[in-house]
C-alpha cells in the first residue's frame, strides 16, 4: 500500500506538505549557498526533465560528492533545509534518455505522476518543488521587460536581469477546481484529452482581476451551462505540471441541465452519491473512473461523498 494511503484519508493534499525550511533569509547570501557544496551533510536530488530519481519507494537523495558526476553547468537549485541539511535539486536533463542520466543505475527516474502513487507525502512535496523550480528556470532565461539574459539568484529563488536589474520570481498559476452538487449527486466531466470514462471535477484558470470563487462560477457556466452558488472553499494543492496552484471548492447547482462546450468538455454527467461511494470503495467500472488519490479532484469527491 502506498505510504500516503496507509493512514487512511489524508489530512492535506499531496504536494502540499512542507518538509523543508526554505531558509529565505540565508539563501540570499551567495557564500552561504556555496558553503553547502563543501558540506558532507548536503543532499542532492537529481531530476531528468522534471522526473525524480527514485529508489524503491523513496527519493534517491545523493551526497554532495555526486555533483562531480554532472556537468559544471548543470543547474543546481536550493530547495531548503531538511533537518538542518541543505537539499539541492540538480538537473540531469542534458542526458538523451533517463537511462543515460547520471546515477540511473541506483534506481529509476520515475515520472512524477507515477511517483505520486509510491512516494511518501514529504518526499513527493520535495520532488514537486524541485520539478516546479527547474521548469521555471528553463522557461525564464530572458527578461520579460527588456529581453536580456537573466541570472539565477538566491540559490534559485529568483532571477535577475543583467541589463535592467528587473527581478523575476517563480510564478504560480491559480486554478479554481469545483465540484458542483445538486441534491444527492455531483457533476463529473472530462476534457477531450482524457480517455472515455475518466471523469473529474471541472476546473479553469483564474483570469485577471478575478477571484477564485468568481472563476468557479464562470467556468461551470461556460463549460457545462451549470449555474452554481454557495461556492465553498475546501483546500488547495500545488500542482507542478508545470506551475499551478489548485484551489478546491464545492458548490450548489441550480439544476441538472447541461449545455457542454465541446471544445472544453467531451463528456459530463451527474453521478449519485452511492455510486461514488462504491467507486471509492474499489468497485470497478469501465464507463466511470475517478481521478487518482493524489489529485485535489479526488479529495473533493471523497469529502463530498463522505458528507
Amino acid at each position: 500500500m502506498p505510504a500516503q494511503e496507509a493512514a487512511g484519508f489524508p489530512e492535506v493534499c499531496l504536494f502540499s506538505h512542507e518538509p523543508l525550511d526554505r531558509a529565505s533569509d540565508a539563501r540570499a547570501e551567495p557564500s552561504w549557498i556555496a558553503a553547502h557544496f563543501d558540506d558532507p551533510s548536503t543532499l542532492v536530488l537529481p531530476l531528468w526533465r522534471g522526473d525524480p530519481l527514485v529508489r524503491g519507494e523513496r527519493l534517491a537523495f545523493l551526497g554532495v560528492a555526486a555533483l562531480a558526476g554532472f556537468p559544471a553547468d548543470a543547474r543546481r537549485i536550493f530547495l531548503g533545509l531538511m533537518k538542518g541539511a541543505a537539499c539541492f535539486a540538480v538537473d540531469a536533463s542534458f542526458a538523451p534518455t533517463p537511462e543515460a542520466a547520471p546515477f540511473a543505475d541506483l534506481g529509476a527516474y520515475l515520472p512524477l505522476r507515477e511517483a505520486a502513487g509510491v512516494l511518501p507525502p514529504d518526499d513527493l512535496a520535495v520532488a514537486g518543488e524541485a520539478r516546479w523550480l527547474l521548469d521555471w528556470h528553463r522557461r525564464h532565461l530572458h527578461c520579460a521587460v527588456c529581453g536580456a539574459p537573466t541570472q539565477m539568484m538566491d540559490g534559485g529563488a529568483k532571477r535577475r536581469c543583467a541589463a535592467c536589474a528587473t527581478e523575476h520570481f517563480p510564478r504560480s498559476d491559480p486554478v479554481a477546481i469545483v465540484l458542483a452538487t445538486h441534491q444527492d449527486a455531483c457533476l463529473l466531466g472530462r476534457g477531450p484529452h482524457f480517455p472515455p470514462g475518466f471523469l473529474s471535477a471541472l476546473a479553469g484558470f483564474v483570469e485577471a482581476c478575478e477571484t477564485p470563487e468568481a472563476c468557479a462560477i464562470r467556468e461551470l457556466r461556460e463549460e457545462a451551462g451549470v449555474v452554481i452558488d454557495n461556492v465553498r472553499y475546501q483546500f488547495s494543492q500545488p500542482w507542478p505540471f508545470p506551475s499551478s496552484l489548485m484551489m478546491g471548492f464545492i458548490a450548489d447547482a441550480k439544476d441538472r441541465a447541461l449545455v457542454l462546450d465541446r471544445k472544453e468538455i467531451e463528456e459530463a454527467r451527474w453521478v449519485d452519491r452511492e455510486t461514488v461511494r462504491a467507486l471509492i470503495a474499489g468497485e470497478k467500472r469501465e464507463d466511470l473512473r475517478l481521478p487518482p488519490r493524489f489529485t485535489i479532484a479526488r479529495r473533493l469527491i471523497e469529502r463530498w461523498a463522505q458528507d
